[in-house]
């Protein structure tokens, strides 16, 4: 399973991505169940119970091993890219607040460049940067806008004390902005690998498939089981994949809201 495969995946709307993700091992498991009772006999699947339960067993904890590992991973990036949104857009509102301090009347056109060099730059996260974390495009404005907003800031020139004290802290919030925006940029490169979606997704089928090699009385409880089993494994597949890459999707675990709020400073 490629990276794009399941950034495609987490781009889909949370229905239509339920239904790739449970519907298709629900499908898988019992086309398995099929192929495979077709292949062997009811006697010689039973005569496979009592090795195959052991063997079926081990392959569920490895099973539970690979999926905790990935869960964990996906969580870790979900975490960190919440966090880093709100190290940023609360460096951005402090910006804002400042502002009012440059009050003086002869401040009015400096105060108003500020606003929207901030604006400009909520703006161009929204607009640009978003669909570039999403592995849409490339952004080159977005850049042009944080050196706007940095300048803009860095070059005010206190002339009260009270704007001598917030222009002390102008630099911490700009390296603030900088530093959590190139750790938001630079998310993708920092997702869960092909090599451990491969291994995941090859024990969900080895999971899927297994389950067959058993006797039993009826057939219809292995059908059952198969349709249990590709929920489970549907359902930890989906959170992984959504959690994972937290700004993809019509409805993104990690939205454009915050950005949109400073884009309201007026």
């Amino acid at each position: 399973m490629d990276v794009s495969l399941a950034q495609s995946i987490a781009g889909l709307s949370l229905p239509l991505a339920a239904m790739v993700t449970i519907l298709l091992p629900m499908l898988l498991a019992l086309g398995l169940g099929v192929v495979i009772h077709a292949i062997f006999t009811p006697q010689e699947l039973a005569a496979n119970a009592s090795v195959g339960y052991v063997k079926f067993g081990f392959l569920t904890e490895v099973y539970a091993v690979i999926a905790a590992l990935t869960l964990v991973g996906a969580w870790d990036i979900y975490q960190n890219s919440r966090d880093i949104i709100q190290r940023e857009t609360n460096a951005l509102y402090m910006m804002a607040l400042a502002t009012e301090a440059y009050s003086n009347p002869e401040q009015a056109e400096l105060r108003a460049a500020m606003r929207y060099s901030i604006r400009n730059y909520a703006s161009e996260v929204v607009g640009e940067e978003w669909l570039l974390m999403q592995g849409k495009g490339r952004s080159e404005s977005s850049e042009i806008a944080f050196q706007l907003l940095a300048r803009t800031f860095l070059d005010a020139e206190p002339v009260t004390n009270a704007q001598q004290g917030i222009a002390q802290n102008i630099p911490q919030w700009i390296s603030n902005v900088s530093e959590t925006r190139l750790a938001r940029l630079s998310i993708m490169s920092r997702t869960i690998s092909s090599m451990v979606w491969s291994l995941l997704l090859t024990a969900s089928v080895a999971v899927l498939a297994f389950q067959w090699f058993f006797g039993g009385s009826r057939l219809a409880i292995h059908y059952a089981m198969g349709v249990f089993i590709s929920i489970i494994i549907g359902g930890v597949l989906l959170t992984c994949v959504k959690l994972s890459f937290p700004f993809s999707g019509q409805s993104p675990l990690l939205s454009t809201r915050p950005f949109l709020v400073l884009m309201e400073i007026r």
